[in-house]
């Protein structure tokens, strides 16, 4: 670890992130002109890259390439829209498409593929988490990230709005992403939030379904509870979350707790933030907790540089595994 913390230190002030865009042009042989493509609708396309360095006791050290995603959204109609998002690290390579259908300015339904209404950080995209890594807690319980879909389903939304409330209720496969559902039950999930004042959210999640490995395998109980809260204001935030779930006969649960504070607005914020996550509270010891420091700093909107040492300790307080990231980010 200390070697690599010393490479760490030679590494990151020679690291240089270069992103080209690659225009191609076309010549025709022919006199006539190809017709030009067009489309008639605008749409938007975003998108952003995400590069990891990696310095731990307990595992290889190294770079990767953690993310590459591009995201196209647009109208089709009147209070139509749509969005695709795709990653070209993944597989399926996949991730959302779905359709809006608006109601008014404060309503509307979405079908499609997309992520599960259930906790702040899990729908929080992965290029504005304050932290390098989610919290343990999303990673393994949250519907979705349990298993393996990256917090996404199949399924339809309803969302609305109202003075300081809003409400997100939907009907899921619970299956996964780019899968045929795997029993009769529909999955249920919920978010409520109430904002009592401008910097204040306060939220509960609810999700009730049965997941089936596969097709006609015996249906086991998958039920998620969860509270949550964001205090934003000015230069600090406090975020925090406690999730409950229930799988089949086994009880798990786990928390976050984050502060932040820009040093220098808009610019340079320090992260910290502690989590637990206990895999089944009938069997003693199996609690982890993870301890993470952190700094982000933001070159613009969508391009950041951020550092985490993560300590990770067992439920005796027994330290299993220190770890230093460093991860870069770019979009458009």
């Amino acid at each position: 670890m200390r070697h690599a913390l010393k490479n760490m230190t030679k590494i990151l002030p020679m690291t240089a992130v270069i992103f080209f865009v690659a225009a191609a042009g076309f010549s025709a042989e022919e006199k006539k002109e190809a017709p030009a493509v067009t489309a008639s609708k605008a749409f938007k396309l975003s998108g952003y890259t995400q590069l990891l360095y990696t310095a731990q006791d307990a595992g290889i050290d190294g770079f990767s390439v953690r993310r590459v995603r591009f995201i196209l959204s647009g109208e089709i109609l009147k209070n139509i829209r749509y969005k695709i998002q795709v990653d070209a690290l993944k597989s399926p390579i996949l991730l959302e498409a779905n359709i809006d259908f608006s109601l008014s300015p404060n309503a509307y339904f979405r079908i499609g593929q997309f992520k599960v209404p259930f906790s702040q950080e899990n729908l929080a995209s992965s290029s504005d988490l304050d932290t390098v890594n989610r919290s343990q807690s999303e990673e393994k319980m949250c519907p979705g990230r349990d298993i393996g879909s990256q917090g996404r389903d199949i399924g339809a939304t309803f969302t609305g709005s109202v003075s300081i409330f809003d409400i997100t209720v939907g009907v899921f496969n619970g299956a996964g992403i780019n899968k045929a559902d795997t029993n009769e039950k529909k999955d249920l999930a919920g978010r409520f939030l109430v904002r009592p004042a401008s910097f204040l959210t306060i939220g509960a999640s609810l999700y009730d379904g049965q997941y089936s490995a596969t097709a006609g395998a015996a249906a086991m109980k998958r039920d998620r509870t969860g509270l949550e809260i964001a205090l934003l204001y000015d230069v600090f935030s406090v975020k925090g979350e406690f999730i409950s779930a229930k799988d089949g006969e086994v009880s798990r649960d786990g928390w976050y707790l984050q502060a932040g504070y820009f040093v220098l607005p808009k610019k340079l914020q320090g992260i910290f933030k502690v989590d637990s996550y206990d895999k089944d509270k009938n069997s003693a010891g199996d609690r982890s907790n993870l301890w993470t420091a952190g700094l982000n700093w933001f070159l613009s909107e969508k391009i950041k540089l951020q550092v985490n040492f993560e300590l990770y300790k067992d439920e005796s307080g027994k330290t299993t595994n220190k770890a230093l990231l460093a991860q870069f980010q770019a979009g458009f």
